[in-house]
């Protein structure tokens, strides 16, 4: 049960994340966010590694923490290049599929299978975000996949979706290798050092950007962090996949935020239909 409630508390984190990093959006570019995210996370984490104590850092963390952070900086540059070339609407569900692709991944990096339960939860997760994204509209159901035969942006999304279901279990290696706060610090400080020079380039007056919006990019860095620490420590006690499905539950908060505080009713049946599907996975994750 602890390893459930830390999934969920993921869920929570990675929906306040989310929803203040969209109105942070409106302010600076994408660029100078994910650099800001990832400055926060690590300066938050630094003095909790210091207590901890450092780890013995051993030649497997060491290739999985290098694996990991390529892996993962190729899947901010997709996702930005996914969201800018295509509607959010048609790109945004297939990010649903990566707990379906763990369900190939994991057994092989990790040796982790889920049971029957577990894979109907799983199955009903990702069913019911799904549907939830979508359009009203019958027609466009399965416009997210149709999309991919014409639509790059569509099949940046989908990599996208493969990649973290890599990545999430790379990030079981490397728990196991060191510890849940010391591998996330790890993880995103690499990162953080990746995206110095993609700053420079990319970025207009990324520090005036900062320097005006730095209270919102500070909570947006304290969520990213309260959200990676409670998956980091999840992953120990539950499967992955199961972790990583609890996880895109956060689109329940996302649809609740958006109905109450945006006025944003639009599609509003499909989000009721989907929120319904990803409560009763939860459920069936639960008692699995």
């Amino acid at each position: 049960m602890i390893g459930f409630l830390l999934a969920f508390g993921t869920a929570v984190s990675e929906a306040l994340k989310d929803i203040t990093s969209k109105h942070n959006l409106h302010h600076v570019d994408e660029y100078t966010a994910a650099f800001a995210m990832h400055l926060v996370q690590s300066i938050l984490l630094i003095p909790v590694v210091y207590f901890t104590g450092m780890e013995v850092l051993s030649g497997r963390f060491l290739w999985t923490l290098l694996a990991s952070s390529v892996l993962q900086l190729i899947v901010i540059l997709l996702y930005f290049k996914a969201i800018k070339r295509s509607e959010i609407s048609v790109t945004l569900p297939l990010i649903t599929l990566t707990p379906l692709f763990m369900l190939i991944t994991s057994p092989i990096m990790i040796g982790e299978f889920p049971s029957t339960l577990g894979i109907v939860g799983i199955v009903l997760i990702v069913a019911g975000t799904y549907i939830s994204n979508l359009s009203e509209d019958p027609k466009k159901v399965f416009a997210p996949f149709v999309s991919l035969v014409k639509n790059q942006g569509s099949r940046y999304m989908l990599l996208v979706a493969f990649i973290w279901s890599i990545t999430s279990n790379l990030d079981k290696v490397g728990v196991e290798e060191t510890s849940p706060v010391f591998w996330a610090f790890s993880k995103d400080f690499v990162i953080l050092i990746y995206l110095i020079p993609i700053l420079l380039w990319k970025s207009k007056k990324p520090w005036l950007q900062i320097r005006n919006r730095k209270g919102p990019l500070m909570m947006v860095g304290f969520f990213r962090s309260t959200s990676v620490l409670s998956q980091m420590f999840a992953i120990q006690f539950i499967l992955v996949p199961y972790v990583i499905s609890i996880k895109r539950a956060s689109a329940v908060f996302i649809i609740l935020y958006a109905f109450f505080f945006l006025n944003e009713r639009k599609n509003f049946r499909n989000r009721m239909i989907g929120m319904t599907i990803i409560l009763l996975g939860l459920f069936v994750i639960a008692v699995s």
